[in-house]
Formats: structure tokens, sequence, C-alpha cells
């Protein structure tokens, strides 16, 4: 068996799949540790994603616990795959530590993304200049004090981790994810500087314009629309081939993910009641123009 490492989505996701199987088979952990020659230790560590499973385990899964259907077993393989890769986000991603870095790999996996977030734009959305001004903003500098030469290195870091998470909406193949956002009107309206005449600002509201012309579909939630079920903050839904996950955003650069079936469909239908809440996408576009032309 593989070492001992630290769970990638794709191996969080593929020992999940497993512990499924297993329950559904009515197979104990130790019965599975028996049959696989293993500790229980070593079986527990497999489903939660702390050890690599090898793609040639599948076929000892796939009859232990009864998986005959070509394509079910096809999909463990090709978790197999995932689960090897991780993104390589280098220096500039050790600033977020490991949650956000999770949350990369997820949006780098996923095929459909939807957004909810009501005070800033989601940074797969953000402009550059946009993406510097929040991150800057965010800097940890003590009331009164400027910059260090260390928190400007930092701050250059995160936006450099930031512009390479967005370049899977330039890639070909895969195709990119296709992203469904639902912004506050506080997002849409907060100027990212006051300092250059509201320039920053109208680049990032055309940016949200030309994503809406075929890579997102944008809703705004005016604040007239009163209470919503986004209260609790802001959440990202994940969809990651037949999975679907929930990052529920904290503070203080963390976060959180939510795998549990039932509570990934409520975030759905919380998201889907947003959706119903907010403009319908021809008035939300309006909603942007105008904005625009307000600046």
């Amino acid at each position: 068996m593989a070492a001992y490492q630290r769970p990638t989505i794709g191996r969080r996701i593929l020992g999940k799949k497993l512990q499924k199987y297993r329950e559904a088979a009515g197979k104990t952990v130790e019965e599975v540790s028996v049959a696989a020659g293993q500790s229980e230790a070593a079986t527990y560590r497999q489903e939660s994603g702390n050890t690599a499973i090898k793609e040639t385990a599948i076929p000892f899964f796939a009859n232990l616990y009864g998986i005959t259907d070509p394509e079910d077993i096809a999909n463990l393989v090709n978790w197999c795959k995932i689960a090897k890769i991780k993104g390589t986000w280098g220096p500039s991603g050790s600033q977020l530590g490991p949650t956000f870095n999770d949350y990369a790999d997820a949006e780098r996996l996923s095929s459909e993304l939807r957004f909810c977030e009501l005070l800033a734009i989601p940074g797969l959305m953000q402009t550059k200049e946009y993406s510097e001004a929040i991150i800057r903003r965010a800097a940890t500098v003590h009331p009164g004090e400027l910059p260090s030469e260390k928190t400007l290195a930092e701050i250059t870091d995160m936006v450099n981790y930031r512009e390479a998470r967005k370049e899977l909406l330039r890639r070909d193949d895969p195709k990119p994810p296709r992203i469904w956002a639902v912004l506050g009107e506080a997002a849409i309206r907060t100027p990212p500087r006051t300092d250059d005449g509201g320039q920053a600002h109208k680049a990032q509201i055309q940016h949200l314009l030309n994503l809406g012309e075929g890579v997102a579909s944008i809703q705004v939630l005016p604040l007239a629309s009163g209470l919503h079920s986004a209260t609790s903050g802001p959440f990202s839904v994940m969809t990651l081939g037949d999975v679907e996950l929930v990052f529920r955003e904290g503070y203080a650069a963390d976060g959180s993910f939510i795998d549990d079936e039932e509570q990934v469909r409520s975030y759905r239908a919380r998201y889907e009641r947003l959706q119903a809440q907010a403009l319908d996408i021809p008035r939300s576009r309006k909603f942007l123009h105008d904005v625009l032309a307000d600046l």
C-alpha cells in the first residue's frame, strides 16, 4: 500500500465511493481488511483518502463488493487516475494554505460551478486588478502601518495564484466548467478602488458582461429582494463528474467542504431558491449595463 499522504480531493472522492460500495454490499471494515490482508486502520485510511488506491486494486474491490457494471468499474478506475493529479500551484498557493489549494483543485476538476457571493465578485470571475485590490485589502497590516516588503511579496504571490486558477476558463481539453453565479447587488456596486476614477470598477463590470456571453450565467440579487437563503455566508456547489460537493467559505482564509449527500442537496435547493429570488439573466445583464453606464 502507498504511504500516508495528505488526501487530494480526488482521493477523498474515491475513498467515499468505495465506502458506499462497501456499505451497500453489507461488508464491515474488519471483513474488508481480512480479505485485503491489511489492518483495519489501512482500510479506514483508504476510505478517508489518506492513502492512495492503485488502479490495479479496483478489480479486487469490484469482486469483493459485487460491482459488475463495466461503467461503474471504469468510473472507479478513472477516479484513481484523477486522484493522482494535484494542481501545481507552487509557492503562491502556500499563502492560502491547504484548504484553498484543495478548493482550487476541486475547481479545476469541476464540470459545473455554482457560486453564491453577496459582497464580492467570485475569484474566478475577477479581473486581475480587482483580485489585487481585494487581496491587498485583506492583507494583515496593523492600523496606520504600511505593508512591509514581505507582505507586498505575499500579495503578489496570491494574485499570481488567483490568475493561475483563472487559466481553466481558457483551456480546450477538458472544456472549461460551466458557471452559474448569483451575485449580490453590493458585490456589483462596491468599487475595488476609489482612487482611479472608477476605471477598475468599469473594467470589472465589463468583464462580467463578457463572461455572460458564453462562459457564465449571471444573476443579480438586489438588496430590495429582502432576506434570502444565503445569510449564513457565501458558498459554491461544485460538480465533479458524478459527484457534487459544497464549499462553504469561512473567515481568515479558511473554509470547509461538505460531501454529505443530504447536506449537498440542501445547499443545491438553497441555491435554486436564490436563483428564483434573483433577477433573471436578461434583467441581470440590464442591471450590469445600467451600473456600467452610471460609473
